[in-house]
């Protein structure tokens, strides 16, 4: 029995200086301004990073399911988030944050630590903290200027990933939902998280 950072650190060993620049699901596009302190109007994020520039610490959930979620969500270069979180958190260390954020948070290993992407819709942020009670979008609604962007962006995750995923045994359910819609509205949704992905590319307030 070995415990979770044991289990990182072999990871990064076994695998090698090169398991830091695997891109297994293709995302490219640069980190969003507000994690460097930008404005924003989602609260989940602002107050994240807020909490991030005061203290350089962030709890398991803060990481890995609001600014892990996020960037994965908006095709954030894995490369780009990994350096992001090594120059934020104080505890950082490079053999321990390759593998969590490489592997468990954005899935670019195809598969070798985490058996499915740590990805929500923002009901889960909802359920987890506080932060959708204050935001200026709405969790509960999907489409429209008040829709918070982790639904359509989830959505729009699923379907361009869809090749990569939709043999996932554990994804299963969301696939099933996705099927479940009727074509017009899985057009919306995919037309909105790409939207959203627009504004991130340029630098516009989300």
């Amino acid at each position: 029995m070995i415990g979770w950072r044991e289990y990182m650190r072999g990871i990064y060993h076994l695998q090698g200086p090169d398991y830091a620049t695997s891109n297994g699901l293709g995302h490219h596009a640069p980190l969003p301004p507000v994690y460097w302190g930008a404005p924003s109007k989602m609260a989940s994020m602002r107050v994240v990073v807020d909490q991030t520039k005061r203290y350089a610490y962030a709890h398991h959930i803060q990481r890995l399911m609001v600014t892990g979620n996020f960037a994965l969500l908006a095709g954030v270069s894995p490369q780009e988030l990994h350096e992001w979180y090594l120059s934020v958190y104080i505890g950082a260390f490079e053999w321990v944050e390759v593998p969590n954020t490489i592997g468990m948070s954005q899935w670019t290993d195809g598969g070798l630590v985490a058996s499915k992407p740590y990805i929500a819709l923002g009901a889960y942020i909802d359920r987890m903290s506080d932060y959708c009670k204050s935001c200026h979008y709405s969790v509960v609604e999907k489409l429209g200027d008040r829709a918070c962007p982790f639904n359509a962006l989830y959505w729009h995750f699923l379907n361009r990933h869809r090749a990569f995923f939709k043999r996932n045994p554990r994804m299963g359910q969301a696939y099933h939902l996705w099927g479940g819609f009727t074509p017009e509205r899985q057009a919306a949704l995919i037309a909105k998280g790409q939207a959203i992905i627009c504004d991130l590319a340029a630098n516009r307030l989300v």
